[in-house]
């Protein structure tokens, strides 16, 4: 099953924003204040190579130290050690590992574009793969974690149908769409039909919130990554629509049906 969700990776200054989102997004003492209580991983150092050989190095995080900046933000420090921890366990895996290479392959600044959320055109098949690979395991996190699924933090992610003028619409599969301004679709690289990106809205305090349009890529989940509520059935739901299936569902429905069986009473005199 296709699930959109966030891009993967991220640079030191959406950590920062996430920590800080009124300061600057290159500022150092904030991400210094984040390593320095366990808040945010140490990321991967991925070489950059330009016409004349290396051209120095940059740092890439996984975005799962946004949510653990975030959840520092809030005051739940447990809860971002956990998660940053998580992070550093992911960059040290063998996922990010694929990733850190492909992404040392690329020529000129096409890393720091790829970090941003702008897959390249004609890109290698082992970048893409390697993006989702993070992704998936990622995803795997987020499930196993219920300070990630906040009611302070809501997540609408979906698929742009619509371009107009001044916004774009998107969609979630089978379900709502809602209008983003077209300047936000373009930030996030992603202003194009069909292009994948989520809203996230952060709450900030009783009567104000951020809301962010962040880069998504689209990844193949497994059984157990699905939502939770039990197996499809098209009987007894009453008023409410099931949105999604899981795997087993479709095993289930495309297989062969069982032979009808009717149970009669019968009355045996004695």
């Amino acid at each position: 099953m296709k699930q959109i969700t966030l891009w993967p990776v991220v640079g030191r200054s959406r950590i920062v924003h996430a920590f800080k989102p009124g300061g600057s997004p290159e500022a150092e003492a904030p991400f210094r204040t984040l390593r320095r209580h366990e808040w945010a991983s140490s990321g991967v150092r991925v070489s950059r190579h330009g016409d004349r050989g290396l051209a120095g190095q940059m740092t890439v995080f996984s975005c799962l130290n946004v949510d653990s900046a975030r959840l520092a933000r809030r005051g739940n420090a447990p809860a971002a050690v956990r998660v940053a921890r998580a992070a550093a366990d992911l960059e040290s895996g063998p996922e990010f590992a694929a990733l850190q290479r492909a992404l040392s392959d690329l020529p000129g600044q096409e890393a720091e574009k790829v970090v941003d959320g702008n897959l390249p055109e004609g890109a290698p098949a082992a970048l893409a793969e390697a993006l989702r690979a993070v992704a998936g395991r990622t995803e795997r996190v987020r499930a196993d974690d219920s300070a990630l699924s906040s009611p302070l933090e809501a997540a609408f992610a979906g698929q742009i149908t619509e371009i107009h003028e001044g916004f774009v619409l998107l969609a979630q599969a089978n379900g709502p769409a809602t209008m983003v301004p077209r300047w936000m679709a373009s930030a996030a690289m992603r202003d194009q039909i069909g292009d994948c990106f989520v809203l996230v809205t952060d709450k900030l305090d009783g009567s104000s919130a951020v809301v962010q349009a962040m880069p998504a890529i689209d990844v193949e989940i497994g059984p157990e990554q699905e939502p939770a509520g039990g197996r499809f059935s098209p009987f007894g739901r009453a008023a409410s629509r099931a949105r999604t299936i899981t795997a087993q569902d479709v095993h289930l429905l495309s297989g062969e049906p069982e032979a009808l069986r009717i149970y009669v009473p019968v009355l045996i005199d004695g």
